[in-house]
């Protein structure tokens, strides 16, 4: 892909996120109920956290899937998959 096309698409990936966390606040606001939580992933080591035991659960899963897509991008990146 050329770079103009790899920006593009990180943007629109920032935007639709911007979108959807937006509509999971308002949606909370309207059911008076809100859960939240949040991954932080510093080099490949994943952090997640929660305000439940079910939301811990999907950061941890989604931190765990975010460490090993930078995994896979840094050795595609060397070239050492071959690719």
């Amino acid at each position: 892909m050329e770079f103009e096309n790899l920006l593009t698409l990180g943007f629109l990936i920032i935007v639709i996120g911007v979108f959807v966390m937006a509509f999971g606040m308002v949606k909370g606001m309207k059911e008076g109920k809100a859960e939240g939580g949040g991954a932080v992933v510093i080099g490949p080591f994943p952090i997640a956290f929660g305000t439940s035991k079910t939301i811990a659960k999907i950061m941890t899963a989604v931190a765990i899937i975010i460490a090993v897509a930078f995994i896979i991008f840094s050795l595609l990146s060397v070239g050492k998959l071959g690719f």
